[in-house]
């Protein structure tokens, strides 16, 4: 009777079938109880079967109740309880294959039990971050009230950088957070949550939530206490531990979590192993597909999200589908080049703009199921036609989810066993598609279980005029690449708790969507739907909006959506408001949503327009624009300067500084330079942005002005030896002011003039002094200003660490100039990695001196973390701009 049920509802080809019994009864004691086995997880069963007599291993055990049974304190007295949810309790043990079967057969409140060893893995990052793909900039630009302000997301790996001045004044401090720091949480908290302080691509899709942190350590989720008391409604979860096929414990918790929280959204990434091979579960063998990396990802109440590129072509190593038991995941995907840890980020940062959209529309969060319900409907078609293995109900469409909301298209409900539960829409005429998402969070199965699914929800789709029915879309799961492959069609869904109806051009009336409880386990199931209504002949601007930029004389994607059944389309722009278009391309695939456009070495206000036959679509009024290049003059005890090289057309500038939370405008100049008093300003952080027309360009990056390397006017003073000839280089911040530059040098009582400079016209002036005498020979720079004023260098180079332990300056740096890195004794020798912005290793080196130069040519123009290892310290991350 076992085996007829576990052919009905996952068919293992007979070969696979008897391996797996040979594997199960080549462990003795486990052949002598048959059924014990179905405790243990298929990776442990591995792990036994290789495992030497007498020799321990590290499990999690779980059980049914809160406390330690009597019996298992009797065999393993050292026993650690790690986790507890509802009834259920988690255990660390350390015994060997013979006590854990004794304890199988005497502890019936065992219910699962794991592999100890489990240790998450931070998937690979994404090598560049496109929030017009996934439609977010469209709600940054549409909607700028949601922008998660008022509710938190929790970052569930290492920590994030908690001085990141992008998620100034807006991080949680928890005690749920790892006390390490790391270069990937930084950069999933930046695309989540990033204010965009530092840069503009520094913006998150929810750049106004608040930010916490919990150690993923334990594969586990939180307690519900604690997403209860910081108010977390959103756990993003960007790890992995290698490709698991099965329902374990932690998949159950997490799906208990969901119910436990009804408003909390776990949200995982798939994993970065689509192209590997499945060696355990009825996938076994089969390349390509169900390679999900962590049984917990098998839970029924999360989204397990995967990746796309920039051009929404499923990515080639995102981990894919099916489940365990046939159940489709992942269920969304989204923009996550080179792996899906980015893609489930963005995924939580839209999560978090629909629950407080929701929030203020109605006083709470929303159910987590309602989320999702959404999330799914409201997902653009991605790889295959219609619902698949790879990318699941489709690519994250963030402007299509939030206007679901804003329109209402959703619905709540319950049924019960046998129960039926009808809803009345009216479809208008000239829609192309409709589409319907049922979503409900399903009980927790039993650890090991055949098939996830507890409560066995139906939808329909009826025309009521008509008579005419519609069933969800179902894929094959047969485990057989063939299968697996093939499209989905309409019937029953006996496995997933989502299910989607599509109909094509359908006609307008009235129609009623039936939810029937097919086999509902309790009282009832609540459950939600989503739908939306997609109209024929729509074209809408996706980028650039007027919040974004197109960078001059780069080739840049611009997207746009279109129903039109039309093939193709004219594009043109103009940068006179409309008086003269210039011609892009008069043939251009409507259909590709994108096209890569060379911008001209302009600085200017522009729009495109998109001609379909005799209708023309403008998009916003943007800037083509460059990022404006910063420096600081001087930072003297009461005031500091900061210059910018203009651009060309532009005559006005607007300062901003960093505020208590986003950046904000100070003043505008036509100069090109600004003295500030530092007490009026006492703000460390600015940047500023060219007015371009009518139309703010693009910002500078945002730099402190205390950690440039400048004093007052003095940006660094140099002595090195060089064949018995002190060459000394003297580095200014400006020329501003500056009537005389001397040269002195100690001659054991005073410091006396041996060179003078009248005329000069360079930030940096070399000095030389052959006359050395045995010993110390001390140096310094005197500065004569209008005025009257004198200034001092430093005797020789005196470097204040101000409470850091390195300094890099300039920062930011032009490309063509030498980098500093100053390094405090304590540290010598200390480990640098440098690394693009999105956690990429470039290179690495030793530093055994305490100042290191840097040449240019290392890197190119772009955003850099320059990472300090060492040995008993924690890591220090510095960010460096280079211009």
């Amino acid at each position: 009777m076992r085996t007829h049920i576990l052919f009905l509802y996952n068919p293992i080809p007979i070969r696979k079938f008897f391996v797996m019994i040979g594997l199960l009864f080549s462990i003795t004691s486990f052949a002598q109880s048959p059924g014990l086995y179905n405790k243990l997880s298929p990776n442990l069963l591995t792990k036994l079967n290789k495992l030497e007599a007498g020799k321990k291993v590290n499990l999690v055990i779980t059980i049914n109740g809160t406390e330690i049974p009597s019996i298992l304190k009797q065999y393993v007295p050292t026993s650690k309880k790690i986790h507890s949810i509802a009834s259920i309790s988690f255990f660390e043990l350390n015994v060997s294959a013979n006590e854990l079967n004794s304890l199988l057969k005497s502890c019936p409140e065992i219910v699962f039990v794991e592999d100890g060893t489990r240790k998450p893995k931070e998937e690979l990052q994404v090598q560049n971050l496109d929030l017009s793909l996934n439609k977010i900039n469209m709600v940054h630009r549409y909607f700028p009230q949601w922008n998660g302000n008022g509710v938190t997301i929790s970052i569930k790996e290492n920590k994030p950088d908690t001085t990141d001045i992008d998620f100034k004044g807006r991080f949680l401090s928890t005690n749920l957070s790892s006390v390490t720091v790391s270069t990937h949480a930084s950069i999933m908290a930046t695309m989540i949550s990033g204010a965009g302080n530092s840069w503009h691509l520094g913006k998150g899709a929810a750049w106004g939530s608040r930010i916490s942190s919990s150690d993923f350590s334990s594969l586990l989720p939180d307690d519900a206490a604690s997403y209860q008391q910081y108010a977390i409604s959103v756990q993003n979860h960007s790890y992995g531990v290698g490709i698991e096929n099965y329902y374990g414990s932690d998949a159950a918790a997490y799906d208990a979590s969901a119910i436990s929280n009804p408003s909390l959204l776990h949200i995982f990434s798939s994993g970065n192993s689509g192209t590997s091979t499945s060696s355990n579960g009825i996938y076994t063998g089969i390349a390509g597909l169900a390679n999900l990396t962590g049984s917990f990802k098998m839970a029924k109440n999360i989204l397990t999200v995967g990746a796309t590129d920039s051009f929404n072509v499923i990515a080639n190593l995102s981990s894919k589908g099916p489940a365990y038991d046939g159940r489709v995941k992942p269920e969304l995907v989204a923009f996550g080049e080179d792996g899906s840890s980015g893609a489930a980020a963005l995924v939580s940062g839209v999560s978090l703009l629909l629950q407080q959209q929701y929030k203020q529309l109605n006083g709470v969060l929303p159910a987590n199921s309602l989320v999702k319900a959404i999330l799914l409907n409201s997902a653009d078609d991605a790889g295959n036609a219609g619902i698949d293995y790879s990318s699941g109900y489709g690519s994250l469409h963030a402007l299509n989810a939030i206007k679901t909301f804003q329109a209402g298209r959703f619905i709540s409900g319950s049924v019960a066993n046998s129960g039926i539960q009808t809803f009345s829409i009216s479809i208008p005429s000239g829609i192309k598609k409709v589409k319907a998402t049922l979503v409900w969070t399903d009980p927790p199965a039993t650890p090991n279980a055949s098939k996830a699914l507890v409560n066995d929800l139906d939808m329909e789709l009826i025309n009521t005029g008509t008579g005419e029915t519609w069933k969800p879309w179902v894929l094959n799961s047969f485990p057989h690449i063939d299968s697996l492959k093939l499209p989905a069609t309409r019937k029953r869904d006996s496995l997933n708790n989502t299910e989607q109806i599509t109909i094509d051009n359908p006609l307008a009336g009235n129609y009623q969507i039936k939810v029937i409880g097919y086999n509902v386990a309790g009282s009832s199931q609540n459950f939600h739907i989503a739908y939306q209504f997609d109209s024929i002949d729509i074209f809408d601007w996706n980028y650039p909006t007027r919040n974004d930029f197109i960078f001059s004389a780069n080739r840049n994607t611009i997207r746009w959506s279109s129903s039109f059944n039309t093939g193709t389309g004219v594009l043109e722009y103009t940068t006179d408001y409309g008086a003269n278009w210039q011609l892009i391309n008069n043939s251009i695939n409507l259909s590709a949503g994108f096209y890569q456009w060379p911008a001209p070495s302009i600085i200017k206000e522009a729009m495109f327009r998109m001609s379909v036959g005799t209708i023309q679509f403008l998009s916003d009024t943007f800037t083509i624009s460059q990022r404006t290049i910063t420096g600081v003059g001087f930072n003297c005890p009461d005031s500091f300067l900061i210059y910018w090289n203009k651009l060309q057309s532009t005559n006005t500038y607007k300062i901003y500084k960093l505020g208590d939370k986003f950046l904000q405008p100070l003043i505008s100049t036509t100069d090109s330079f600004v003295v500030l008093v530092k007490n009026l300003n006492p703000s460390l952080h600015y940047a500023l942005a060219p007015v371009i027309g009518n139309s703010e360009g693009m910002k500078s990056y945002t730099f402190n002005y205390t950690t440039q390397g400048v004093e007052c006017y003095i940006r660094a003073f140099l002595a090195s030896l060089q064949n018995n000839t002190a060459e000394l280089l003297l580095s200014l911040g400006t020329l501003y002011n500056i009537n005389k530059v001397i040269l002195e040098k100690y001659d054991g009582k005073n410091f006396v003039s041996i060179q003078e400079l009248n005329a000069f016209s360079n930030l940096q002036i070399n000095f030389t002094d052959a006359s050395l005498k045995k010993g110390l020979n001390i140096y310094r720079v005197k500065l004569e200003l209008t005025g009257g004023k004198t200034i001092y260098s430093s005797a020789e180079t005196i470097y204040y660490f101000s409470g850091s332990d390195f300094i890099v300056f300039p920062n930011p740096v032009r490309q063509n100039q030498p980098l500093s890195i100053l390094t405090d004794d304590s540290f010598i020798p200390v480990t640098l990695q440098v690394m693009n912005i999105y956690g990429q290793k470039l290179f690495e080196l030793t530093i055994n001196d305490y100042l290191k130069i840097m040449q240019p040519g290392k890197l190119s123009k772009g955003i850099y973390l320059f990472r300090f290892l060492k040995e008993g310290e924690k890591e220090r991350i510095i960010k460096v701009f280079i211009q």
